[in-house]
């Protein structure tokens, strides 16, 4: 993710294309190395960081 904004960063997290608890594996085809910073922000768009369902906001 880093790199498509040209910064380079040291990956420290490896994060599941498709979640497990969505049918994911752990084949290399669904893994990303992410620094801490984008794999927080992919984890919070998601919603999915203590795999529960995506939550439906109404404003």
């Amino acid at each position: 993710m880093c790199l498509r904004s040209e910064r380079y960063s040291q990956a420290t997290e490896v994060h599941h294309v498709l979640p497990i608890s969505q049918g994911g594996t752990n084949a290399q085809d669904n893994l990303m190395a992410l620094c801490k910073p984008c794999h927080s922000r992919i984890t919070a768009e998601m919603d999915d960081r203590w795999h529960q369902r995506r939550q439906t906001y109404h404003f």
